[in-house]
């Protein structure tokens, strides 16, 4: 397992351009923001049947700085048959302005080393260590639309992102965040983006469900949450005003999203995305 020290030192070598004698150019120190952190975990919440929203206080360190939309490696020490430590990214759910904490959304996959230790081991209270940040998924610096797409625990840093934007003004933007989920069961935060609505005239969330129970009474979008993005794209949104897309999901849900959108006139160079297994 690399230390953030021998991680810096990678890159700088590798990143190292020699132009003549003695004078080499480098990568802006920004890059080599990456630190090991000490941390006790604050609390442990169920946001769905198989999503945990995991609260980390910083000991030492005792504050983190990061971009909206970055993600930290989680170090998961040993247990059961799994006999070394590992390391797993997640992206962070919360606030950069929370410098002292950070959150992030672990879904319980079948068999993953790193989500069975926070699912069924993982306590308030334990220490963890882990290491970031990391990443070049965060908000660009433009006037053009905001197109989000996510879906599961693909919240996480979408969710970053829009609570960002509206905490330091940024809401001259239109924001159109979609997330599809399966069932009702698979649908979280709802109630908090519904007020971010009524706050921000700009924002527009539109959940949508794939295969809703009859016991859901669901009165929202249902389909494919590519379906209803294409819908959207061509009957609700501003046809003359420049987009970009930003995406968060598994490979064939994001390949199929920018699919729609340079099919609507969004070109591929505007659409940012985070992709996981």
């Amino acid at each position: 397992m690399l230390t953030p020290e021998e991680i810096k030192e990678n890159i700088r070598l590798s990143c190292q351009v020699k132009v003549k004698k003695d004078i080499e150019i480098w990568l802006p120190e920004e890059l080599f923001n990456v630190k090991k952190y000490k941390t006790v975990v604050e609390s442990i919440k169920d946001v769905t049947h198989d999503i945990k929203e995991v609260k980390f206080k910083l000991l030492e360190p005792s504050e983190v700085n990061f971009k909206a939309g970055q993600y930290m490696q989680i170090i998961i020490p040993p247990y059961e048959k799994i006999k070394e430590p590992t390391q797993r990214a997640y992206s962070i759910s919360s606030l950069p302005s929370e410098k002292n904490s950070f959150e992030l959304l672990i879904r319980l996959v079948p068999g993953g080393i790193a989500t069975t230790y926070v699912h069924n081991y993982l306590k308030e209270g334990d220490t963890m260590e882990v290491i970031g940040p990391f990443g070049e998924f965060y908000l660009r610096d433009t006037e053009a639309d905001v197109i989000g797409v996510a879906g599961g625990s693909g919240m996480a840093p979408l969710k970053s992102i829009i609570l960002d934007m509206y905490e330091k003004g940024i809401t001259n933007r239109n924001v159109w965040y979609f997330f599809g989920a399966r069932s009702l069961r698979d649908l979280y935060y709802v109630d908090m983006f519904r007020e971010l609505e009524k706050k921000w005239p700009n924002f527009h969330f539109v959940p949508a469900l794939s295969e809703p129970l009859p016991e859901d009474n669901w009165e929202g979008e249902t389909g494919f949450i590519t379906d209803v993005l294409d819908k959207y794209i061509k009957e609700k949104m501003d046809q003359n005003t420049p987009k970009e897309g930003y995406l968060c999901g598994s490979p064939g849900m994001i390949n199929a999203c920018v699919n729609v959108m340079t099919k609507n006139g969004i070109s591929e160079d505007k659409i940012y995305y985070d992709k996981f297994a």
